[in-house]
């Protein structure tokens, strides 16, 4: 093998590298695209794409002399200072995973060995006339060729995102105009808990958040928010004002097997249990307990879900028994004498995380599609209008017990899918037969085949009023980040004699 094909054969490895950084950890467990603080990172990604898209067409068919050659380097030069301003970035905005570290440490070694090759392989160029002599390398050319393509997509879309995501405001000081209080949040670094979490400190409150990895959730809030692993970290007589439990994994991923499940189960009962431990031992009790849940409790089939305090999960329905043992675990702090409201989600709509920016990346690609025959209900609310239920919940001390957190504009898949297209300028003309999800997915094919029909009945008996109560102005508001002021139509005066002001005591 002549110097020149080792070069090329080592950028190709490069660039398979590259391809599952970019996918594993910027797009799958990183999100940048949707995350706000990211906006610089996807800034130098996009600059270092289009250097990368011009350096791999340049060595997939010329082989630059003279001055041509020095360009070659000089554009060299740009991509390591892009990539060293990249490590500065990402270690002041967010604690990367150790396969990210590793897979960087092993980028860095071939990409030195790679350019030292390249040094090798032209070293006899410099002294020819400047030119760009014709090169062609059979498949190689043709792979660089797809990767310029590829690479040059990625930089458009992480340009694009790195705009959407600094034009996107700040966090909507949440209970600004109450006394401080204290908040503890479990699953805060979470899609919702992250924007609770934000909120909450712009609007000057005190925030302890319960993480799996504190040293990542500091980083996250800047070091404004107080992070622990552990309730034993808690003190019996400290004073929390609210408590929101979110924590759980992700429902949507790897398939139900026995052993996921029992992780599923283990990562929301866990957590309840160690709360509410600390609760029992607490000398001064929370005012109020926010426990999430899901509008899965109801059955996949359910045609009318009603909000009661107790509901038996329905055979043989696995997101049904998980919500149910999560509530009943919560259950016991409304004995203690602690408010609990608990939030059955639909699901939440936001370019910042959830099941939206896949659904979307989806439909902007033209593959937006009907599942099934389409009928199956998607219940859906917009995060603004859960974080102003928080706030509701705060301020008014009749909400307590179950409420389907759902927007009233409920819609059927098809339709959800249609006005999503619609909402991205794109058809929405596929259709997806139920069996090969069946078949793919397994019982978690149910989360997109079979919904239960839900309406949130108890916020609109107490005259909640939500920011985003359409499907069609919801999803432009969630691909847009933007958000309406609240206090502009809120209306939530629960019944005569509330409390307002700081937490409404028990």
């Amino acid at each position: 093998m002549d110097l020149h094909t080792l070069f090329l054969s080592l950028l190709l490895l490069q660039i398979a590298m590259g391809a599952l950084d970019t996918i594993a950890h910027h797009e799958v467990m990183e999100k940048l695209a949707n995350r706000r603080s990211a906006a610089l990172e996807l800034k130098l990604h996009s600059a270092r794409g289009f250097v990368y898209g011009a350096l791999f067409l340049v060595f997939a068919w010329l082989r630059p002399q003279g001055l041509w050659l020095a360009a070659v380097w000089g554009l060299v030069l740009i991509e390591v200072g892009i990539t060293l301003w990249d490590f500065v970035v990402e270690d002041a905005t967010r604690l990367l995973p150790n396969t990210e570290r590793v897979l960087h440490t092993v980028l860095a070694v071939n990409g030195g060995a790679m350019f030292a090759v390249y040094a090798l392989a032209t070293r006899g160029d410099w002294a020819l006339p400047s030119a760009l002599a014709p090169a062609v390398h059979g498949w190689m050319s043709w792979a660089l060729t797809a990767a310029a393509l590829g690479i040059a997509a990625s930089a458009v879309r992480d340009g694009l995102a790195a705009r959407a995501n600094a034009a996107e405001p700040a966090p909507r000081p949440l209970l600004a105009q109450h006394p401080q209080q204290h908040f503890l949040v479990s699953g805060g670094t979470g899609f919702i808990g992250t924007a609770l979490v934000e909120g909450l400190l712009a609007g000057g409150h005190r925030i302890t958040v319960l993480s799996r990895d504190p040293r990542r959730a500091a980083l996250r809030f800047g070091g404004r928010a107080r992070c622990i692993a552990d309730t034993a970290e808690l003190r019996d007589d400290e004073r929390i004002d609210v408590v929101v439990n979110l924590a759980g994994a992700p429902v949507v991923g790897p398939r139900w097997t026995p052993q996921r499940k029992r992780a599923l189960l283990a990562s929301r009962i866990g957590t309840t249990d160690a709360l509410r431990a600390w609760c029992d031992r607490a000398s001064v009790k929370p005012a109020l307990w926010l426990q999430a849940s899901a509008v899965g409790l109801y059955g996949a089939h359910a045609r009318s879900a009603p909000e009661q305090r107790e509901f038996a999960p329905v055979p043989g329905d696995f997101p049904s028994a998980l919500c149910a043992a999560w509530e009943r675990a919560a259950a016991p702090v409304g004995e203690r004498g602690v408010r609990l409201a608990t939030m059955r989600l639909g699901l939440v709509l936001h370019r910042s995380g959830g099941l939206l920016p896949m659904l979307s990346l989806a439909a902007a690609l033209g593959g937006a599609a009907r599942l099934g025959d389409g009928r199956q209900w998607f219940a859906w609310v917009h995060l603004d209008d859960v974080l102003r239920f928080v706030e509701y919940a705060v301020e008014h001390a009749g909400v307590r017990g179950p409420y389907n957190l759902v927007a009233p504009g409920g819609c059927t898949q098809a339709e959800f899918t249609r006005e999503l297209a619609r909402s991205l300028h794109r058809p929405a003309w596929l259709a997806m037969p139920a069996a090969p999800l069946r078949l793919a997915l397994g019982e978690m094919a149910t989360m997109l085949l079979d919904g239960p029909v839900v309406a949130p009945q108890r916020l609109t008996d107490q005259r909640f009023v939500f920011a985003h109560p359409v499907l069609a102005s919801a999803l432009r508001c969630a691909h847009a980040g933007l958000a309406r002021d609240p206090r502009s139509d809120y209306v939530g005066v629960g019944h005569p004699g509330e409390g307002h002001g700081t937490v409404a005591t028990h």
